[in-house]
């Protein structure tokens, strides 16, 4: 694409000299005005393409961290309910020995 803009502008500069050329709207400026014209239509099509096609990538990879911060912290508030359950669990076990211990000791 860029090798074909040279050769066009190379060649528009040859032809300047001559002075049909010459003219600032003579046949050939125009179709070259035109190639050119095209040429950067397409490049800036392209160019937002990339950019939307990189949005969309970030916007994708924004929401997987999203959810997976979530599920880190689903995982983490289950994990201190059960941490939290353990130890009233174990909190009731002390209680019922110290009570057997009380009740079966020999005062």
């Amino acid at each position: 694409m860029k090798k074909k803009l040279a050769a066009l502008l190379a060649i528009a500069v040859m032809s300047m000299s001559s002075v049909y050329a010459a003219e600032s709207q003579g046949p050939i400026s125009r179709w070259l005005d035109g190639v050119t014209g095209k040429v950067a239509k397409k490049e800036q099509s392209a160019y937002q393409k990339q950019q939307e096609k990189q949005q969309k990538i970030a916007a994708k990879k924004k929401a997987r961290e999203q959810k997976l911060a979530k599920k880190r912290a689903k995982a983490k508030q289950k994990e201190l309910e059960r941490k939290k359950k353990a130890a009233e669990r174990q909190k009731r076990v002390e209680k019922k020995k110290k009570q057997f211990k009380e009740l079966f000791s020999k005062d």
